[in-house]
């Protein structure tokens, strides 16, 4: 047998280099993606089938063994970024919680039941996808925009074609929104805030989604584009553009245009309804459960105010509530001083910008000067300055928000729109302008109120308790 030869030194030290390099790339290298994760997996898999149902519900705050193995599936899956096995839930766990929801298409809601188990105990693909931040909004935007009922695929979503909607999404009428541009910014209000075919996700209006065609059912948001489109195409425009939707109406997929093409968005709130038979909830004992409702505005879908700051940070887009107020019908949750508490501390918590529906329910008044109640404003069909003024007055300071609406069925033109407009050159108020794609024929009336016939005007002054908690809420 040849004996082998020692290498000469120089070769030793040339070895001890490479040696060095080799052990320093592997140090500074990072672990090829899921391998540490998929070996700690393989004992796991290699312990016996696990039930879903025999797993403990995880949450933030939750620690120990069942934590390490979460931490530990969540990584095999290649959730980013990875989590350490220390055992302990918190929010970084929670947000890798929630993209795998969203991705698996499970309720985003960052705890760990047995449908997120059942779904985390399956074995992962030998090379599975990165599932990221980036996909996680997406799916969970996917999510949100088809929560409701019905839907597109839902039989009945489809009401009877309307051949306008189908026009406007062809661009027949891009002329008459470039000349409204160019009135506002004649008039001084080319920073106005486009409220555009507001609940486009209710039934009710000729500009609903479920008015295009089977065969087009994007047909709104084609039109919504063309309109966003052409009205910023005017020189001199600052215009903003307000996505608003109903509550527990259609789920909104086929109204949401795209982040590109809006700048707010928004939902109505009303407290009304939400009882059996179109009531106001009861408690037992037969009071107005004012409790009940509230839970409901809050997780009301899609719309719901929780909905809506969801939507809101998905999209990145600060939240404007165009109308919102008391109600005072049968249906109505009358004096709801726990409304109002409750509602003006979402506000501001979602620094949303907030409208309260003043219809008929203030009088009107001069400028009426004070401290400025910033991000809060006046809604009404037929509004003036006058009240603003007056609701301003009420709550001791000046609003500077106006919500104002182009009349619903009239074609827009400058002899239709200029009226609306006039008063609010120099009112002084931020302007946002309902603005709707198509009008609604005579058969369709405008909405102004509850959907029953008649009116209930109330005067806010009548209800001080109101009064104090709105001062309080928006002081």
């Amino acid at each position: 047998m040849t004996k082998l030869k020692k290498p000469k030194k120089k070769w030793r030290v040339a070895l001890a280099c490479l040696a060095v390099i080799v052990g320093i790339t592997a140090a500074i290298m990072p672990t090829p993606i899921g391998s540490a994760a998929r070996n700690s997996l393989s004992k796991l898999l290699h312990s016996g089938p696990v039930n879903p149902a025999a797993q403990p519900k995880l949450q933030v705050g939750s620690t120990g063994g069942a934590v390490q193995e979460l931490q530990t599936r969540l990584n095999a899956w290649n959730v980013e970024p990875r989590l350490p096995l220390d055992g302990n839930f918190g929010q970084a766990a929670k947000t890798a919680v929630e993209d795998f929801q969203a991705t698996e298409g499970l309720t985003v809601d960052g705890v760990v039941g047995r449908a997120t188990w059942a779904d985390l105990l399956k074995t992962p693909p030998a090379r599975p996808r990165a599932i990221t931040a980036a996909d996680s909004v997406d799916s969970k935007l996917k999510a949100l925009l088809n929560d409701g009922w019905p839907t597109d695929t839902t039989r009945g979503y489809y009401k009877s074609a309307s051949a306008a909607l189908v026009a406007a999404a062809a661009g027949a009428d891009n002329q008459q929104f470039y000349q409204l541009g160019e009135l506002l910014v004649q008039d001084g209000l080319s920073n106005t805030i486009i409220n555009l075919s507001r609940e486009m996700n209710g039934s009710w209006y000729e500009w609903s989604e479920r008015r295009a065609p089977s065969s087009e059912p994007d047909a709104f948001i084609l039109a919504w584009r063309q309109v966003v489109t052409t009205m910023r195409s005017v020189p001199g425009e600052h215009f903003k553009f307000l996505w608003t939707i109903y509550p527990k109406a259609a789920a909104a997929a086929q109204a949401w245009p795209g982040s590109a093409y809006v700048d707010y968005v928004g939902t109505d709130i009303f407290d009304w309804y939400g009882g059996p038979h179109g009531t106001y909830p009861h408690t037992a004992s037969g009071a107005l459960d004012w409790t009940s409702h509230w839970h409901q505005t809050l997780t009301a879908t899609p719309g719901g105010l929780d909905w809506i700051a969801k939507f809101s940070k998905l999209t990145d887009k600060p939240i404007i509530i165009p109308e919102w107020g008391l109600d005072f019908h049968t249906f109505g949750g009358q004096d709801d001083t726990y409304f109002l508490t409750k509602m003006t501390a979402w506000l501001k918590a979602n620094n949303a910008i907030g409208l309260y529906w003043e219809q008929g329910h203030v009088t009107s008044s001069g400028w009426p000067g004070g401290p400025l109640l910033a991000h809060q404003g006046a809604s009404a069909q037929g509004n003036t300055p006058g009240a603003v003024n007056g609701l301003g007055g009420l709550l001791g300071g000046h609003l500077q928000y106006a919500a104002v609406y182009l009349q619903d069925q009239e074609v827009i033109s400058d002899a239709t729109a200029q009226p609306v407009l006039a008063p609010w050159e120099n009112a002084g108020y931020q302007l946002v302008l309902s603005v709707n794609i198509i009008p609604n024929p005579p058969t369709i009336r405008s909405y102004s109120g509850p959907a029953v016939p008649g009116d209930k005007p109330y005067q806010l002054s009548s209800y001080p308790d109101a009064v104090a908690a709105l001062k309080q809420g928006l002081g």
